[in-house]
């Protein structure tokens, strides 16, 4: 009895790490959207991913999990670049676009995994996956249209095109990370520090070119953003939810990671004035049973 009760306590806690993880996760969207109204938004994304990749390569060293020779790795160079570009849509869309269709569109990537690790690794793809798909797709022309198709001539578009863009390259980072660290049998702190590292190495030709990042003075407040995104949204979540991920199975902590959208929601519309249509909120619920689906929840 004793060993069943704490292996439940074991569960809970780790249930409640991951919404804490989740909750960080999601108050990342707004805050980068809040962020891009005092950092330019390839400046942002350099510096979001610099601190939090040489405090996490801070933590490897300190470990003593430090091997040079996997900087050779091509795949570490190729997930960099991935995670590279799916960072620099993201905060380019979210100049156009609001922090909740952000978390949406992006969060869909989970559809797109489905369908990658079909094409690449053979998994299951039965007709549960199929209609979860099919709602996803509906799901987010709906979320991006609001029910007026002639949204698709405004420039919220273009914000919800490239969200969406994004999604879709971290769906393909995704399949890749998981097929790499498989093969490789490396260590999740090991291999996410050098990536993040590889990202912001990438991001440094867009913060000089478009960011201005050797001559556009930063803001107290600005720093603080990027220290928020890139600490509490990044580095801290990541760290809570590898902990958590040991104790649940991965369909549980597919649940509670969609905290990230409702924390996302409800953080937007108390903190940016965001507001939601009867459409909006059918197509929000239509992702989210796409997700379930797909994650055979």
């Amino acid at each position: 009895m004793n060993i069943l009760r704490g292996r439940q306590d074991g569960t809970n806690s780790a249930i409640t790490l991951l919404i804490v993880s989740s909750a960080l996760w999601g108050s990342g969207f707004v805050a980068v959207k809040i962020g891009l109204s005092y950092l330019n938004p390839f400046l942002f994304a350099f510096l979001r991913m610099g601190v939090a990749g040489v405090i996490q390569f801070g933590v490897l060293v300190s470990l003593g999990g430090l091997r040079l020779q996997t900087l050779k790795e091509k795949s570490v160079w190729a997930l960099g670049l991935l995670n590279a570009m799916g960072f620099t849509l993201q905060f380019v869309g979210m100049q156009f676009t609001t922090a909740a269709k952000t978390a949406l569109l992006i969060d869909m990537n989970v559809v797109f995994v489905a369908l990658l690790s079909r094409r690449f690794s053979n998994e299951s793809f039965g007709s549960r996956k199929q209609i979860g798909v099919v709602l996803g797709i509906v799901g987010a022309v709906m979320i991006t249209t609001g029910g007026d198709l002639s949204t698709l001539t405004r420039g919220q578009l273009l914000g919800d095109a490239l969200v969406f863009s994004s999604g879709l390259i971290w769906a393909g980072f995704m399949v890749l990370h998981k097929s790499e660290q498989t093969r490789h049998e490396w260590n999740a702190v090991e291999l996410s520090a050098l990536v993040m590292l590889m990202t912001a190495v990438l991001l440094i030709p867009g913060a000089l070119v478009l960011g201005g990042l050797n001559a556009v003075p930063i803001t107290t407040v600005g720093w603080e953003w990027v220290a928020y995104t890139a600490i509490a949204t990044t580095v801290v979540p990541y760290a809570i939810w590898i902990v958590a991920l040991r104790a649940v199975t991965a369909t549980i902590a597919a649940v509670v990671g969609m905290v990230e959208i409702v924390t996302t929601m409800i953080l937007s519309s108390l903190l940016l004035g965001e507001t939601y249509g009867t459409v909006t909120l059918l197509g929000a619920i239509l992702v989210l049973l796409s997700l379930m689906a797909v994650a055979e929840i």
